[in-house]
């Protein structure tokens, strides 16, 4: 995609979404820059033209937004330091992010962003999950959402880095679980109405997976329950099961504590002794043995608490 073809595929969607200028440059760029952008009048490096892209829910591939040598080598450091991160290689990974501080362009708020949740990323391989790290990502976010946990805002458009960020910030710091719950589901509902394909299944499971989460700690087992069925239907409309092993066997153990004293309980109890072996089977096609055999003894103990009925 060159430049001449990004403006022309922003406007598209744009105009197709009913979305105004306004509503996808907030934080990134002025509606100026935008409106020159879509005019063919106006040129921006790969990094603003993905996140722009990525307000619509649209990606990008190699080279495609490329602008310049300069851009090109600004790329390339971004590929270099995703690579280290997503091998652990911390030290490297540091030094590369101060490197690319020295050469981004300074006016412009995503690169900066990009390098606060590259750092963020580097303090979770060293396990410093503090408040240090929800600092910075909140900075992060704060950068291109300056709104962010001060207006609950219901339509909001994201982009993939902005997603990243308020998915572990809402892992790592519990607290203000209300505000967190809403904009989960608004970014599920962001991502249901514009993203598609694997994409859309992951980014919604991760997020179904924070609202599980935040059940949890509220010991709400019928939105444990909701949510679990929610997640299981999204994955079941896409190619993959991404966590469907750990989705099932939560769903098992939460639906044992809500079985009744009741003549349900039996029904109820083997539901979730078959959601055990469902679990089971996917841990094993994951090769994840030992997890299978967490599942299938589990299931097994559900059999003990099952009763024949009187006769």
């Amino acid at each position: 995609m060159e430049q001449k073809m990004m403006e022309v595929v922003l406007k598209y969607y744009r105009e197709k979404y009913h979305l105004r200028q306004e509503d996808i440059c907030r934080g990134i760029c002025s509606v100026t820059t935008l409106s020159r952008l879509e005019q063919g009048s106006r040129e921006v490096d790969s990094l603003l033209g993905q996140t722009l892209l990525g307000r619509i829910g649209k990606e990008v591939t190699l080279f495609e937004t490329i602008l310049s040598e300069q851009d090109y080598e600004l790329w390339k450091m971004r590929e270099q330091i995703e690579k280290s991160v997503e091998n652990n290689q911390v030290k490297t990974a540091k030094k590369k992010i101060r490197e690319y501080r020295g050469v981004m362009p300074q006016d412009e708020s995503v690169h900066e962003q990009y390098c606060l949740y590259q750092e963020a990323r580097t303090m979770i391989a060293e396990k410093n999950t503090g408040s240090s790290l929800c600092g910075i990502l909140e900075k992060g976010i704060c950068l291109t959402i300056p709104e962010f946990r001060k207006s609950m805002e219901k339509v909001r458009l994201y982009s993939p880095v902005e997603i990243g960020m308020i998915l572990l910030l809402i892992h790592y710091d519990p607290s203000k679980t209300e505000m967190a719950e809403q904009e989960l589901l608004n970014i599920l509902a962001y991502v249901s109405g514009y993203q598609s394909g694997g994409k859309k299944e992951k980014v919604s499971t991760d997020i179904f997976l924070e609202l599980i989460s935040i059940q949890q700690r509220k010991n709400d087992y019928r939105k444990i329950m909701f949510y679990t069925e929610k997640a299981i239907q999204c994955i079941s409309e896409g190619a993959g099961f991404y966590h469907l092993a750990d989705i099932y066997f939560l769903r098992a153990k939460t639906r044992e504590k809500l079985t009744p004293k009741n003549a349900d309980k039996n029904m109820l109890l083997k539901k979730a002794m078959e959601e055990c072996k469902i679990a089971a089977c996917l841990y094993q096609l994951e090769g994840q043995d030992e997890k299978a055999r967490d599942a299938e003894k589990y299931g097994e103990g559900l059999v003990c608490q099952t009763t024949e009925p009187e006769i």
